[in-house]
């Protein structure tokens, strides 16, 4: 397994397990499990920490340059591991149902998973360095600085959608949390 791309091996992997867990519970019912049941609200409970953990962590181990607590590109494998099991227990949880303030929440999910996917190879695509042949003459270095300025461009431009997209996903995901709990105890 190529090391570069084990995060999503296990990721697959653990979404394989989930679903097979998922379908004993389906066929022990007959039916998907409720949102509300307990399969339901566990499933996605778990799903939506896992989502926070995806924003936080990483986020911050980008910024304290000096900790010793794992590499960065260690939490971007383990920020995209979440990012894609995460995501997939809420789409589990909300029992292919997508209404109301739960349906919002879930469809700024998948625009945010995608968004990461697609960010993941923009990402990829940028060097860390510049690259120069010992023999580039003038016309070929500016070119590809250029190239690398125009990445790194796309690159910032993407950071500037993604992040407010999942902060506005995360935003959806509480109220829609705070309103179940609220019908479920206080309004009965």
């Amino acid at each position: 397994m190529a090391r570069r791309h084990q995060e999503i091996w296990y990721a697959l992997a653990t979404i394989v397990a989930v679903t097979a867990l998922y379908a004993l519970a389906y066929s022990r019912d007959g039916a998907l499990p409720r949102a509300s049941s307990f399969v339901g609200h566990g499933i996605g409970i778990v799903g939506f920490v896992l989502i926070l953990m995806t924003e936080t962590l990483y986020s911050i181990r980008k910024r304290v340059t000096d900790a010793r607590w794992g590499s960065v590109s260690g939490w971007l494998r383990f920020h995209i591991f979440t990012g894609l099991v995460g995501p997939y227990l809420v789409l589990l949880h909300t029992a292919m149902r997508f209404q109301g303030l739960a349906g919002i929440a879930m469809l700024l999910t998948i625009v945010v998973v995608a968004s990461g996917i697609v960010g993941r190879y923009v990402y990829t695509a940028v060097p860390r360095t510049v690259y120069v042949e010992a023999t580039a003459d003038g016309p070929e270095l500016e070119r590809q600085a250029e190239r690398l300025a125009a990445r790194r461009d796309t690159l910032s431009t993407w950071h500037a959608i993604h992040v407010p997209l999942t902060w506005a996903m995360i935003v959806a995901a509480l109220a829609h949390a705070v309103a179940a709990l609220y019908y479920v105890t206080l309004a009965r």
